[in-house]
């Protein structure tokens, strides 16, 4: 009952927001940027799904160096971390195998189902991230039950270019290199970029904390033929990463765990205009992920090593039927191997399979237009563990319609997700987490109903996005602690039952009457519970962040960054409470010119007051390791 009267609520402020805002003068607001994530060349304001997005070219180079820092100026998502370098997006409470992250055109697969490495890609090599919030069932497939993260990689240019970056901090004296080359010639376009990353332990407030160092190495590169009917790129990355695995019994000097993460990647985009504005549009990717963990005892042999090989083919046709209906058929294709080397097993040897067919239709109405979906999956398993197969339809169904300066969106999915290898068939010890899994071969696919309106307002200096969200998931499937051990670790099970996430986003952007002077205010809340009542782990508290953009001129600018969560006591049977902060970060710009070319230097002040505080989406709290203490960088970019 509480919840319901908690949603009457928001609807009724929604509304009663409509009718007031209604009455200032048409829009001026830019949601022209053309969105990659969804068919049919829409830009943002346009399109039925709401998406959400950032250009990281026109964002700080030092909130744009990790990945995490970039998505957290993205409403509704929060960002489960282990220390600096590591991030885990969680999107309306869901995260890990429930979020897709697209890269290079392809569906990432990185053993995404641990929560205790990062994502994999370096934000060197990507021009945008879009998010698409809720589930992304019918274009994605299976896992798409949360939402979607799509990267847009560099792009390519006309011109011959060099370019050079490098940043340094503080707090962990980190310093990150980062050259990129880009040119052309006839039809074809090439880009070549490297990026390295060194960061030493990390300090709190209280001190620094022993093993938590972090290395990467990024490169990338691609090429581009590009005729009037035909569009091909082909692209190649290499991501590597070294980081130690935070243990508060090491003592300074001794050596800890660590883990050794590789992932390369290959994607071929081919694009064929077909005549009558019909387009073909195919996707070939090839990725081969390793994964390592050392204990730290000593010895060259790793205690976990997993190889995860996977191909990828994703096809879709464009065909407009009319000027008011457009329709678009697809299919993906995954074949996926899993591979053990190590001392020890989390997950056995296996092979996986998916296949998803779907269909999507677009209907432009009187000021508004429709969206409707439907699709077809299926999941094979065999491993020397057991086998398991899978298979689901489902459907979406959106109305957007507009007035003369607002609009308003109505979105119902239904969301799938099969089990994943470690879920199923998990019985070993996860050095990353310090704990033994015990996967379970009965558990069921999830299933989800999604429904969310959202309401844009906006006139010529100002506007206001709110959205509300529930989502009612079956088979719910989560990691829980038991009163066992196993090898002297702790015996965690995977359970599932029903579950339900609710919440909302406030957004309000204003240019004020100073000219150099702007600002965002954001509110997010998040709920989730199983069906015995049990809040679900890993749920952000209510969030409020404040952004004071000061642009003084075209060559300078400053950012004032204010955020404050608020104590979070809703928690699952393996979560601690933790309280509400919070924090202060400045960042700013300035641009001149060296030799004839252009220069960039600029700098940023985390956590200025060196606060300490627990994060609860902090995979280090229940180990009493402290968020990161402040951290002064400095950096420069230069175009040569």
């Amino acid at each position: 009952m509480k919840t319901k009267k908690i949603l009457i609520t928001l609807l009724m402020v929604l509304f009663i927001s409509h009718s007031s805002f209604s009455q200032v003068s048409s829009s001026q607001v830019e949601l022209d940027e053309i969105v990659l994530s969804l068919p049919f060349n829409q830009d943002r304001g346009k399109s039925v799904i709401k998406v959400n997005k950032i250009n990281l070219n026109s964002i700080n180079p030092i909130l744009k160096s990790y990945i995490g820092k970039s998505l957290s100026k993205l409403p509704g998502i929060s960002l489960i971390t282990t220390g600096p370098g590591i991030a885990k997006p969680s999107i309306r409470g869901l995260s890990a195998s429930r979020v897709i992250i697209y890269s290079q055109g392809v569906r990432l697969e990185n053993h995404q189902w641990g929560d205790e490495h990062g994502v994999g890609i370096s934000t060197s090599g990507i021009s945008s991230v879009e998010l698409i919030k809720g589930p992304a069932y019918v274009l994605y497939g299976s896992d798409a039950m949360g939402g979607v993260l799509y990267t847009e990689p560099e792009r390519y240019s006309r011109d011959f270019s060099v370019d050079y970056m490098g940043i340094y901090n503080s707090n962990y004296s980190g310093i990150t290199n980062n050259i990129g080359v880009k040119g052309s010639s006839g039809n074809f376009s090439y880009i070549l970029r490297g990026n390295m990353t060194d960061n030493q332990n990390f300090s709190t407030p209280q001190g620094e904390v022993e093993n938590t160092w972090f290395k990467e190495n990024d490169i990338q590169t691609g090429l581009k033929y590009q005729s009037e009917n035909f569009f091909s790129d082909l692209r190649i990355s290499k991501n590597t990463i070294e980081l130690g695995i935070p243990d508060p019994e090491i003592e300074e000097g001794q050596k800890g765990s660590y883990q050794e993460l590789s992932h390369t990647m290959l994607t071929w985009k081919n694009s064929i205009d077909l005549g009558n504005n019909h387009e073909l549009e195919a996707t070939y990717g090839r990725q081969f992920n390793e994964r390592k963990e050392f204990s730290g005892l000593g010895g060259s042999t790793a205690e976990l090593d997993m190889e995860l090989t996977t191909n990828t083919i994703d096809a879709n046709l464009t065909m407009p039927q009319s000027d008011n209906f457009n329709m678009i058929l697809g299919t993906n294709i995954l074949s996926q191997e899993n591979k053990n080397f190590g001392l020890e097993q989390l997950i056995p040897d296996a092979d996986m399979n998916d296949f998803g067919v779907y269909g999507l239709a677009q209907i432009s109405l009187e000021n508004g237009s429709a969206l409707i979906g439907m699709r077809y999956d299926s999941r094979s398993i065999i491993s020397e563990r057991g086998s398991a197969d899978f298979s689901n339809f489902n459907g979406s169904i959106g109305l957007k319609k507009d007035y003369n300066n607002s609009s308003i969106r109505l979105n119902l999915g239904s969301g799938y997700r099969a089990p994943n290898l470690i879920e199923l068939f998990a019985d070993g010890i996860h050095e990353g987490t310090f704990r033994y899994e015990k996967g379970n071969p009965n558990l069921e696919a999830e299933t989800s109903f999604q429904s969310e309106i959202s309401l844009d307002m906006m006139n010529e200096d100002s506007s206001l996005a709110f959205d509300v969200f529930y989502n009612d998931i079956s088979n719910y499937i989560y990691i829980a602690p038991s009163n066992e051990q196993v090898d002297g670790y702790k015996l965690y099970n995977f359970l599932q039952q029903n579950a339900t996430l609710w919440g909302s986003e406030i957004i309000y952007s204003k240019q004020t009457a100073i000219e150099w002077l702007s600002f965002n205010t954001s509110f997010e809340y998040i709920n989730g519970k199983s069906a015995d009542g049990i809040p679900l782990p890993f749920i952000a508290p209510l969030t409020f962040k404040q952004v004071f953009d000061l642009d003084f001129s075209e060559n300078y600018s400053l950012e004032i960054d204010f955020v404050a969560k608020a104590k979070q006591t809703r928690i699952s049977q393996f979560e601690e409470e933790t309280d509400g902060y919070s924090l202060l970060n400045l960042s700013g710009n300035w641009m001149t010119s060296l030799l004839g070319n252009d220069l960039n230097i600029f700098w940023s002040i985390d956590n200025v007051f060196d606060k300490e505080y627990f994060d609860h989406l902090s995979r280090l709290k229940e180990a009493g390791i402290h968020e990161l203490g402040r951290n002064i960088s400095i950096g420069l970019k230069y175009n040569f």
